[in-house]
């Protein structure tokens, strides 16, 4: 079992995935410290989400779900008042072990989780990126009313990073996307969001062919 001490850094609002990238700005003293600590080190943060109730100790140590992402900073800026702003490329998924400080931020030792990859070769992969990115897009389009401009979403990276960034970034509660990354088979959390897709898209269509919403999403 390999294990790793790193730094951990809750937030309410994020799920972060492996081999996608994530903004971040850094201004909390304790985080501002955790940021140039990691660039003293490893560049590794490990990000995980708050558990309902974290406002009544969020200065303090609020409750973590045990499951996050160990995120690599590619990028730094250090700007006025300490502060940063960073980018964080998702490397693993990890399970908190126990924790071996916890002021002024939190430091754990993890134990690294091995993701069950896709079962298809890597020609019917990019096959299955292009069909579900172009679903997403319509999705962006018909459901969100998101006008979607001509290479805004990347096609070149492989399946899984499609399918983790669609997983980062759709309309679904927090909550929902937690248990995504919980999921160690890759395929597996490629079906759900197809499902979510498909069936979000056939409501949007029943409902605007009965014309009870328009066909131009926007105007919702």
């Amino acid at each position: 079992m390999q294990l790793v001490q790193v730094p951990i850094f809750p937030l309410p609002n994020i799920v972060f995935f492996p081999k996608i990238l994530l903004p971040l700005h850094i201004f909390e003293p304790r985080y501002r410290k955790m940021v140039t600590d990691a660039l003293h080190g490893e560049h590794h943060i490990g990000m995980v989400l708050l558990q309902e109730g974290w406002e009544n100790d969020y200065y303090g140590t609020p409750p973590i779900f045990s499951v996050g992402c160990l995120g690599k900073m590619e990028a730094h800026e250090r700007i006025e008042q300490g502060r940063y702003n960073i980018l964080l490329r998702g490397i693993n998924r990890f399970e908190i072990v126990d924790f071996v400080r916890q002021q002024p931020y939190r430091i754990a030792r993890v134990r690294l989780l091995t993701d069950e990859p896709l079962k298809m070769d890597p020609k019917q992969q990019n096959l299955e990126r292009d069909r579900f990115l172009s679903r997403f897009e319509q999705y962006l389009a018909e459901v969100m009313g998101i006008e979607v401009e001509k290479d805004m979403i990347e096609r070149t990276g492989t399946l899984e990073a499609a399918i983790n960034q669609v997983a980062a970034t759709l309309d679904i509660p927090v909550i929902d996307k937690q248990s995504l990354l919980q999921v160690a088979k890759v395929g597996e959390r490629f079906d759900r969001l197809r499902r979510i897709i498909e069936e979000r898209l056939r409501v949007a269509y029943y409902l605007r062919h009965l014309n009870i919403i328009p066909n131009d999403p926007s105007l919702n």
